[in-house]
């Protein structure tokens, strides 16, 4: 069998580690199960809280490293203290849903010099609204094939080798692993705290790569999670500046933003724009779905709701519930909008217990 060791760096970290850790030992890591599948490895880079307390019922392997305000600096420090051979990296705030290990055996033995990509669900929560939002992300590896860069949104990289332009470059593959990420589910206060301290780190490595649009989106959605719209926009902005590659799933990202935050700052008009990008965005729901809420917000109503019909023939992508319920509310809104009352209240239902449209089904009687 093949040991993998779990690397988890943290720093007061009591609210989620034991969580994080307890679902992993569940799963057969760490000394609660004899290490079946392998060792959790915890470095530890300043608490003053009980995280290491907390750890220690979980693993003997507990290390300390004084934060510089570099992530990759953490993350290649616990993955020097690891004895197997392949590394997952989890954060603290990350709890293990599932996981095929007879599987990831496999895989391992026919990906050897590969990265692995877990499913990550994260958590966020809007005008006491929650949804979630899925990704892909690099995290299992051979720790002597791989490493981190970067100080902050670090990236995978190979070893002793130039790093590939884009990331997307890199072998990897699916591994049948989900994580459920709770770490923006935040006071007002923490969430901005933790975009300044990163926006931080950012402005200084802007300063050396400054022609990176990768970077320009990491400010950006920094600005977006303290709910400064108008800045998120300027960065976006300048990152698609650049000759951007639609097929990354950053770069689709940050169109999206940029169409959210011009939608909230009243710029819908000048969100029309994104119409001539049609063609190279299409083919996500998230970017169908951002051209439906831009038509509606510009009272082209017909427009608008071609677009929630298409959301509601494609695959579920990244965000859950563009294809499905945050599409019916919108076609019910569009209903209800041209007097359609009946309509929209069959579309409301369609969302089912999606907190918008069940409250304007109580508005209508209809509940």
């Amino acid at each position: 069998m093949i040991h993998i060791s779990v690397c988890i760096i943290m720093k007061n970290e009591e609210k989620h580690i034991g969580n994080c850790l307890e679902a992993l030992s569940r799963h057969g890591f760490g000394k609660k199960n004899h290490n079946r599948y392998g060792e959790i490895v915890v470095v530890d880079t300043g608490s003053e809280d009980r995280s290491v307390e907390i750890a220690r019922e979980y693993t003997d392997s507990i290390h300390f490293f004084a934060w510089i305000n570099d992530f990759s600096a953490a993350k290649n420090f616990a993955i020097s203290k690891a004895t197997g051979d392949y590394v997952l990296i989890i954060d603290a705030d990350e709890y293990l849903e599932s996981a095929d290990m007879e599987q990831i055996q496999s895989l391992l033995v026919a990906h050897p010099h590969s990265i692995g990509m877990l499913l990550r669900s994260n958590y966020v929560e809007e005008d006491g609204i929650r949804s979630i939002h899925d990704d892909r992300v690099e995290r299992l590896f051979s720790r002597r094939d791989y490493h981190y860069q970067y100080p902050i949104h670090e990236q995978v990289v190979p070893i002793q080798k130039e790093p590939p332009e884009k990331t997307a470059s890199l072998a990897c593959y699916p591994i049948p692993l989900h994580i459920m990420h709770y770490g923006y589910l935040l006071p007002k206060e923490d969430l901005d705290a933790k975009a300044r301290r990163n926006n931080d780190i950012l402005f200084e490595e802007i300063k050396k790569r400054p022609e990176d649009p990768y970077l320009y989106f990491q400010i950006g959605q920094s600005f977006m999670l303290m709910r400064d719209l108008a800045s998120a926009y300027e960065w976006y902005k300048k990152g698609l500046a650049y000759d951007v590659n639609p097929q990354l799933e950053y770069v689709q990202m940050m169109v999206i933003g940029y169409g959210e935050c011009m939608l909230n700052i009243g710029l819908e008009k000048e969100a029309l724009s994104l119409a001539s990008v049609y063609d190279d965005f299409s083919f996500t729901p998230e970017f169908v779905f951002l051209m439906g809420q831009i038509y509606l917000n510009n009272n082209m109503y017909m427009q608008a709701y071609g677009e929630f019909l298409k959301c509601l023939t494609m695959k579920e992508n990244r965000t859950q519930g563009v294809t499905s319920f945050f599409s019916y509310h919108n076609i019910g809104v569009i209903n209800e909008i041209l007097g359609n009352t009946e309509g929209a209240i069959t579309f409301y239902k369609k969302a089912g217990d999606y907190p918008r449209s069940v409250e304007r089904l109580k508005e209508l009687g209809a509940l």
